[in-house]
């Protein structure tokens, strides 16, 4: 038998404790397999019901917990339609408080996507009819309510929203939802002993430390070998991620926002602010399961070390394996250039009519030292405009829009270059960013859109402004 001192005993116990004490997603072999959310393809005149009520789910494996959703589900269905259709809406409000509603990226007038001017009562409902006018996008659709659009979207008032057109589906892209067209939305979270939601209202930024993708922590999916393609959604509060493969394997952008980049680009790591979307091609062809992660690989080691107390850190750092199936393709995709066609860098030659400068301090939840007043009107803007817009900040945080599109034209006096614009809603402010904002929609008084932080828990202390186009 062999005599170990008390020293090794302890931390032979403590190990022990700790293995036992790690949540299970941690262990590769226990993970969950990946949720997909219910596909609602829209047909001319097909009505989409989308009502807000309570539900339960299993945040945590094995034990249930109320949360808020759609349709009786946690998260809202995935609703994609196609350009030049129209979406024939039906909202309606189950849940126990007032709520509205913005649809993320959609290029409509205040009047049909509502946004803060369209607070829907209990029970009441609302059927607005949209065309949709705009090229293929993965938008997004959630809760916008004044001063409590966080703690709404966060018990589950969240779904995505995809626009497709004629061009994009000659591209050959992945396009089977659910199969290799995987849409991933993720959040942060912080639970219970019994696996349910906690949220605090007044604190600054909100950094959970579970994160789930589509309900889930640290999922797995079995995939066709071949290319991938993930639709990425931060639909985090607060935490921008910084995405890569744990093995550093090259992937390819294509996609940002509302729509295509001229030109795919070959990456190893991205980061994704509160609202904003990425679509990334990956090629699983060769090699064994691989995991996309949060900032750096970690081993077991690290892993309890975070779980014993590193606050504002995630306890798993994976956001999903992928578990390739089956005979490679018959072509290998390493070395396609994928091209897309897209108008956004025709914006650089655009007549700028107007310039503004817009700092947000993160620490007041202020734009220009001024907090949200529904009585001011701070942008004014005229249809079919364009504007140059200076974004600063007081540390990094999310900034979007509603209502209009824009182009990065520069990030900290660096001009981007052609190939790597593409129409946007959302950006991370990290030091200067310049951007080209383009007014093709109506809004109104009554039914203004708004911009400001991305990061909702800000947005509900009155880091947003109310813009006017007409």
């Amino acid at each position: 038998m062999k005599h170990c001192s008390r020293r090794q005993l302890l931390k032979t116990t403590l190990f022990s404790t700790a293995l036992f004490a790690v949540p299970s997603p941690l262990l590769a072999a226990t993970r969950p397999a990946l949720k997909i959310p219910p596909l609602f393809e829209v047909q001319r005149g097909k009505p989409i019901f989308l009502n807000m009520q309570n539900t339960q789910t299993s945040l945590v494996s094995g034990k249930r917990t109320e949360v808020w959703g759609f349709n009786g589900s946690y998260l809202g269905p995935t609703i994609k339609i196609k350009k030049d259709d129209f979406a024939k809406l039906n909202w309606k409000n189950n849940l126990p408080q007032f709520v509205a509603i913005n649809i993320q990226g959609l290029q409509a007038s205040g009047e049909l996507i509502g946004g803060v001017g369209k607070n829907l009562q209990k029970g009441e409902t609302w059927a607005p009819i949209i065309p949709i006018n705009q090229a293929s996008a993965t938008c997004w659709y959630h809760a916008c309510t004044l001063a409590n659009s966080a703690y709404q979207t966060y018990r589950g008032l969240v779904g995505l929203w995809l626009i497709e057109d004629k061009e994009s589906a000659k591209l050959g892209l992945p396009q089977k939802y659910g199969v290799d067209d995987i849409p991933l939305i993720l959040q942060d979270m912080q639970l219970n002993s019994d696996g349910a939601q906690l949220f605090q209202q007044n604190q600054g930024a909100f950094l959970g430390e579970r994160l789930l993708v589509n309900g889930q922590e640290a999922p797995y999916f079995n995939v066709p070998r071949g290319l991938v393609r993930l639709r990425i959604l931060n639909a985090s509060l607060s935490r921008t991620y910084e995405l890569r493969f744990e093995d550093e394997r090259a992937f390819t952008l294509i996609a940002q926002d509302l729509g295509f980049l001229p030109q795919g680009k070959t990456l190893n790591v991205i980061k994704v602010a509160p609202s904003e979307r990425v679509e990334l091609l990956v090629d699983l062809n060769d090699g064994d399961n691989v995991s996309l992660i949060v900032g750096k690989k970690r081993d077991f080691i690290d892993n309890i070390r975070y779980f014993f107390g590193s606050e504002g850190e995630l306890v798993d750092n994976t956001v999903l394996e992928l578990r390739p199936d089956g005979l490679a393709g018959a072509f290998a995709q390493k070395e396609q250039t994928w091209q897309f066609v897209t108008d956004a860098p025709s914006l650089l030659s655009a007549k700028v009519q107007q310039e503004r400068a817009f700092h947000v301090d993160v620490t007041n939840a202020t734009i220009n030292r001024n907090r949200f007043d529904p009585r001011r009107l701070d942008v004014s803007a005229k249809l079919g405009s364009v504007e140059r817009w200076t974004l600063t900040a007081s540390a990094a945080v999310g900034f979007a829009l509603r209502g209009a599109k824009f182009i990065v034209e520069s990030i900290n006096g660096k001009a981007l270059e052609e190939s790597e614009i593409g129409w946007k809603d959302s950006v991370l402010i990290n030091g200067t960013v310049t951007i080209l904002v383009k007014f093709d929609n109506t809004s109104s008084n009554n039914y203004p859109f708004t911009f400001g932080a991305s990061d909702l828990m800000l947005a509900d202390k009155g880091c947003m402004g109310l813009m006017l186009v007409q």
